[in-house]
């Protein structure tokens, strides 16, 4: 039976408490071969402070994971969310790549007046990885300028840095550009059009969400208790939950969709969701210089430990998340795989998932071959 070695590797990696719950999803354009949860959406059932990594065994009211369980996607919101928004409102009209930051604020620092949006979805902007938003905006910055204000790290376009405030950014310009917030500029562009009915952001204040299953992250010292239908990133929860780099909530059916699409190179259900130029060009390698291989928001994997491990095509497309989340598809052949996990229920620290991850893919790629053969 094909898909055989997947569900034994989600069993053993539940069973070894590298990831609490792992739901997996294996297609193409053409549909969804392999769909199945394994594990549990919340295991540590008190709020108590944890007393070092949970080391089992499994209590017996731990809460198991479903095909229908939601997951935090993490930084998979930047794909899911603001980069599909961005590449819409670029074949409206509203935007496009050379637009410069100060096209949206006009009182932008000099040294960041002329970053790109390119730049800024191929994450070599210059702008920092990561700083606590919360503390710039107790100087009295708002959101977009506590990035714009931040000390650049390094020349653009000299080298590639993975940067949530850069994307966190990159949000601000498309609210500005349309004078709507990005929860609704994704349902509107993203989620309606692609049928993700039980996708968006702030699921508790979301009806969508109601009486959905929400996989539990880790415990957080500053909330007092385990992080539970809440963003797991700390900026984006500052922000409200509906950020730029992070806030999506999502299933995996609704994943499934999305990842059809990204198959059939924007196509979905006989409609072009994104033109076939847009796609083509969000799939380019725009950061040969490295170290990382970026599309227009797009990972793209190739050589080295990739998450896509050993069997797919060079710059196979997708991104994940800190969560234990992703959506990968191989270029050749179309393949995608998506896995939700609520890795950090344990710890954050736990990196378990990545050599999992990697397994996975080439399990799927070795069976999803074996299986259109023989069709």
């Amino acid at each position: 039976m094909y898909f055989d070695n997947i569900d034994r590797m989600c069993e053993e990696a539940v069973n070894s408490l590298a990831v609490p719950s792992a739901v997996v999803a294996v297609g193409d354009k053409n549909g969804v071969y392999h769909k199945k949860a394994f594990g549990y959406s919340r295991v540590i059932m008190n709020e108590d402070k944890p007393e070092g990594v949970f080391a089992g065994p499994v209590p017996d009211n731990a809460v198991k994971a479903t095909t229908d369980t939601v997951y935090d996607m993490a930084s998979l919101s930047k794909l899911i969310g603001t980069t599909m928004v961005v590449l819409r409102l670029i074949e409206e009209g509203a935007m496009t790549l050379p637009d410069t930051v100060s096209r949206y604020f006009p009182d932008a620092p000099e040294d960041k007046r002329d970053i790109t949006v390119k730049q800024l979805m191929t994450h070599c902007s210059g702008i920092s990885a990561h700083f606590n938003i919360e503390s710039e905006c107790e100087k009295g910055f708002d959101v977009p300028h506590a990035v714009l204000n931040y000390p650049l790290k390094y020349e653009a376009e000299t080298k590639v840095v993975y940067s949530c405030m850069g994307y966190i950014l990159l949000a601000k310009m498309a609210e500005v550009c349309t004078g709507k917030p990005l929860d609704v500029l994704a349902d509107e562009l993203v989620f309606k059009p692609l049928k993700m009915r039980r996708t968006g952001y702030v699921p508790l204040k979301n009806e969508r969400f109601d009486g959905c299953d929400i996989a539990t992250e880790e415990w957080s010292p500053k909330l007092g208790h385990y992080i539970h239908g809440v963003v797991h990133d700390e900026n984006a929860r500052f922000i409200g939950g509906v950020s730029g780099n992070a806030g999506v909530f999502s299933c995996i059916d609704d994943l499934c969709n999305f990842g059809m699409m990204l198959s059939a190179r924007g196509e979905f259900e006989g409609k072009q969701f994104l033109s076939r130029p847009t796609f083509e060009r969000a799939i380019t390698n725009y950061t040969p210089y490295g170290p990382e291989n970026r599309g227009l928001g797009f990972q793209l994997t190739v050589g080295g430990l990739c998450a896509t491990g050993d069997l797919f095509s060079p710059y196979s497309y997708g991104h994940n998340g800190f969560t234990g989340t992703s959506l990968y598809v191989d270029r050749d052949t179309g393949l995608f795989v998506v896995l939700l996990t609520n890795r950090v229920h344990y710890t954050r620290q736990s990196d378990g998932l990545y050599r999992f991850r990697r397994r996975l893919h080439n399990a799927a790629m070795a069976d999803y071959t074996r299986m259109i053969i023989q069709q």
